[in-house]
Order: structure tokens, then sequence, then C-alpha cells
């Protein structure tokens, strides 16, 4: 009897190799980042080559980079073919081809960045102050790099732009947007959430408000689209002032930034703006108890960046509720952690 029991217990967990896979994580997602810094991915879209033919046009060292493609075979990154010398695409590194780009393609090239895995390297200064690491590791701020730095810019736009991409046609049409014939899409980005309600209403006008800096790249997105004469791109700064009298307005992945106070301020000067009758729609992931790792370690990376962080819906209400509105409803958006938290002034 005791031996059946024995042969049926589950094996021991190897509780040091378990650990020494979570070492290496750091490591593996290095080797992944160099490899799509590299455009590897991309490169093996039409077949397989060899390491000579993928150093030669990536100008690394031959050697060194068949260590790498090695390396990033035993866990599923590209295949080795029999040769030993030649390596094919696999269906992990195909997720990382930026022709056609997807959220994990261009947030590979987000996370490669050296100003970011800077960062992380800071993270212990950032436990023992609660504050962002960022500043610290790269001598700068997150926002002060972003609108300052070119290459900087372009990843972190890149990255936020493939998640709006995804997002912005399921909030279109999760929501009613019907009598509604204007909106303001507050700090709005490249403007993908306002193309996406435009051309689902066709009867509504949008305004998109963010810095010059960004309003030249929504600008090259909405052209063309069909939305032509339906919107108008304003500069300006949601802690002085946003378009005021519109029937809706959205803020979109932005008030996570921010620390509480400072999300009370941007919430005030959009209810300024607002009529007693308008709306406002919070769209947020919210970090309720059963969050998945993944946006554990997101709520992580805010913080790390710029002193961000996500939360639960009902910390949304009470900041909410200190500016002076009140949630009337809360959507859900698929089947992920983003909300669309609608409330109006009280």
């Amino acid at each position: 009897m005791t031996t059946e029991m024995n042969a049926a217990r589950a094996p021991e967990r190897d509780v040091r190799a378990e650990m020494v896979e979570l070492l290496q994580g750091a490591w593996r997602a290095r080797a992944v980042h160099v490899a799509a810094e590299l455009g590897i991915p991309d490169l093996l879209v039409d077949g397989p080559r060899t390491v000579a033919d993928l150093a030669a046009r990536t100008k690394t060292h031959a050697p060194t980079l068949g260590r790498l493609l090695r390396t990033l075979t035993s866990f599923g990154v590209f295949e080795r073919l029999a040769d030993g010398n030649t390596y094919a695409q696999s269906a992990l590194s195909a997720v990382l081809c930026t022709n056609p780009g997807c959220a994990e393609a261009t947030d590979a090239l987000f996370q490669a960045a050296p100003w970011h895995w800077a960062a992380w390297g800071e993270l212990l200064f950032t436990v023992q102050t609660g504050t962002a690491s960022f500043d610290r590791a790269n001598g700068s701020g997150f926002w002060e790099l972003t609108r300052t730095n070119p290459d900087a810019q372009r990843r972190f736009n890149s990255a936020m732009s493939s998640v709006s991409e995804e997002e912005s046609d399921a909030i279109a049409h999760a929501y009613d947007f019907s009598g509604v014939r204007e909106l303001v899409d507050v700090a709005g980005g490249k403007g993908s959430l306002l193309r996406a309600v435009l051309r689902a209403n066709p009867d509504i006008r949008g305004k998109l408000l963010d810095r010059p800096s960004v309003l030249s790249l929504a600008a090259d997105l909405l052209s063309g689209q069909g939305v032509d004469d339906r919107y108008e791109l304003v500069p300006g700064d949601f802690f002085q002032s946003v378009p005021p009298g519109a029937d809706v307005y959205l803020i979109k992945r932005a008030l996570h930034d921010w620390e509480a106070d400072d999300i009370v301020r941007i919430l005030v000067t959009i209810r300024r703006a607002m009529r007693p009758d308008s709306r406002l729609l919070v769209i947020e992931s919210t970090l309720e108890d059963d969050a998945k790792q993944e946006w554990l370690f997101r709520d992580l990376l805010l913080l790390v960046l710029c002193g961000g962080q996500e939360r639960a819906e009902r910390e949304y209400r009470e900041l909410m509720s200190r500016a002076g509105l009140r949630v009337t409803r809360s959507i859900p958006i698929g089947d992920g952690p983003l909300r669309v938290i609608e409330a109006v002034r009280e």
C-alpha cells in the first residue's frame, strides 16, 4: 500500500533547477532583445540562412552570432538545422517580425534600448525609494528622453501604437457612442483610438489633444483614413486645459503614468472642460487581486520608467471622486484587464 502511494505521488520539485531558470531569465530576455535589434527574425522570413550570411547582413562577429543563435534555439527562438550552421524561423521568432509588426515585436525593440535595460538595472533603488529608477540610470527623466531623443521617441511611440491598434477597434465597438456629436481624445497619441471611433461613428467629430511632437505622428496616421474632415489636432497640456464643451472625453492609458495627486489634477482639468451632461471615459487596465504575472510586471515597469502604477478599479473610482466625478458604469474590453470606466460631473 505504501509503495503504491509513493509511486502515485507527484515528482518532487527541483527547486534549485527552477531557481537557476529564474535567475537566467534576464539573460534569455536580453538575448531575444539583441536578436530583435539585429533584425534576425525578418532576415529569416524567406527561408533559412547560414550564420555567415546573417553575420554579413547584420555586421556582427560570425562566431559570436552563432553562439547567440544556438543559445536562443535552446528555448525555442529559431531552429538550428542539421548542419549546425544554418538557422530557420520558429513559431516564436516569427512573432518578432516587424513586417507586419505586432505588439510583441515593437515591445522587444522598446526593451532592447540601452536606457530601458539600464533602468531595470536600478530596480533596487526603486524598491528602496519608491521612485523611478530611470532618472538615476540615465541622467534624465523618461518623458524628457522620449521628447528630445528621436530614437527613444520612435521606440516608445511604436510600442504604444502597436498595443493601441489592437485595442482601439474593440473599444470603439464596446462602448455605445450613439447621440455623440463631438468628442475629445485627451493625450490621444498617434490617434488610433480616435480613428477607430470616427470610422465606427460617421456622425461624430473629434479633437485630439497631445504634445506638438506627437501631433505630427497623429496627422500621418489619420490622413487619408476617410475621416479627414472630422477631426482637429490640438496642441496642449492636460495639466493646463483641454478643449471645452464636448459630449464625450476619452483618456486612454495615460493616467497610469502619474502619481495619485497628479491624476486628480488631470481629471479636474477635464472636469472643468465638461458640460453638465458630458461624459468622461477613463480607459485603463485595472490591477485586481487575481492579476496575472504579465500585468504585475507591467505595473513594475511603470514604476521603474516614470513612477507610475497600474491600479484597481476601486482606486480609479476614488481618484475620480476626488476630482468631482461620479462613476456611472464600467465596461470590460475583451477578456483582459482593460476597462472603460464612464463618469459624469458630480
